[in-house]
């Protein structure tokens, strides 16, 4: 394993330059040594302002480069398997922005690629790397001794996310957008199209509960209106409503809720791109003592812990928290809502891999 890991780096978007190529530039053991865009202006001006060396007019001829030792991948979701697929074939190790793929048998692919060639594919759920996430884990393990979880509620309307992170002094040359072809699911149908991109975007809270709760067994309902999507996951001995939203707010609206049948964990994350802040932890216990704790999370920005944590994965060779397959899960979990809502029946959820 190499002891510093080199990087190429696909994608110089919002995300891209303002979130991902800073918190990698940060890591220690790290270089991004390349980086590609198919806006060539944009490729050649970002890697200038982070002094990157080698500028590819696509990822298909960086991936090429025997010095790259992994690939970050931060682009539009419709291209994020084939890109990674692409990588892995050529011996890189991926690191993919959320969601992983758009539909299920991409990802799939995507995994059993990367088995195929015994590389790391981590997918970027940077919630699982926050620190308050971790101590309200950390009670939740305490809890779960000697209690039993009764409900569950994941709950996302959002709000102002960025906050102000365009500070970073983001390039923009003007170049048009290169034209992207969707790729969906077979079964997917034009009145669920802008609902099932609304829960890729937001995948994190079909994720985040799973990091807690394990794998639900079926989707029992879903149902679309105007506001928004709300879908009940079955269990076994308790449901999960999933709650997703839109609000026009200077403020970020996002929650898990675990309920025992003792008290509860209130998990209330902060705003995706505020750096530094970790998500807010309440913890009620009832019983002869009743009493409230907020536990505090350590002073960190998830992102920064994220890229620390991929490199750590690929010099130490262990696997990631968020890796491929289980990632594989919240695809098929999403796509198993959409036709819960559809065929207007329990769809039960079968994501081995």
């Amino acid at each position: 394993m190499p002891e510093k890991a080199k990087l190429g780096f696909v994608g110089c978007g919002f995300m891209g330059q303002c979130v991902h190529l800073p918190s990698f530039h940060k890591v220690k053991n790290a270089e991004i040594v390349a980086v590609s865009d198919l806006r060539p202006k944009l490729a050649k001006a970002v890697a200038e302002r982070w002094g990157i060396k080698k500028v590819y007019p696509s990822h298909l001829e960086m991936i090429e480069d025997k010095e790259i030792d992994a690939v970050v991948e931060v682009t539009n979701k419709s291209v994020h398997a084939p890109i990674a697929i692409d990588a892995l074939e050529c011996g890189k190790h991926v690191f993919t922005e959320k969601p992983m793929a758009t539909s299920s048998e991409d990802a799939k692919k995507m995994v059993l690629t990367a088995r195929k060639h015994g590389l790391k594919l981590m997918v970027g759920y940077m919630k699982r790397y926050d620190t308050g996430v971790l101590r309200a884990k950390e009670a939740f393990t305490e809890l779960s001794d000697s209690d039993q979880v009764t409900f569950a509620r994941s709950h996302v309307f959002g709000g102002d996310w960025i906050c102000g992170v365009t500070a970073e002094i983001m390039i923009d040359t003007a170049e048009p957008l290169p034209k992207i072809n969707s790729r969906r699911p077979s079964f997917s149908t034009e009145r669920y199209v802008n609902i099932m991109d609304s829960l890729f975007e937001q995948i994190h809270d079909v994720n985040l509960p799973r990091y807690f709760l394990g794998d639900p067994a079926a989707v029992d309902s879903s149902m679309l209106w105007p506001g928004g999507f709300v879908s009940l996951l079955d269990y076994g001995e308790f449901p999960l409503v999933l709650e997703t939203g839109s609000i026009t707010a200077d403020f970020w609206e996002e929650q898990l809720i675990i309920y025992f049948r003792n008290g509860w964990i209130d998990l209330r994350p902060a705003p995706p791109l505020l750096r530094n802040t970790p998500a807010e932890v309440q913890v009620y216990l009832a019983g002869r003592a009743q009493r409230e704790e907020r536990l505090h999370g350590m002073w960190s920005w998830a992102f920064e812990r994220q890229a620390q944590h991929f490199i750590d994965c690929i010099v130490e060779d262990k696997e990631p928290i968020s890796n491929g397959a289980d990632s594989y899960k919240d695809i098929v979990i999403v796509e198993s809502i959409i036709r819960a809502a559809s065929e207007g029946r329990r769809i039960e959820i079968r994501s081995m891999v």
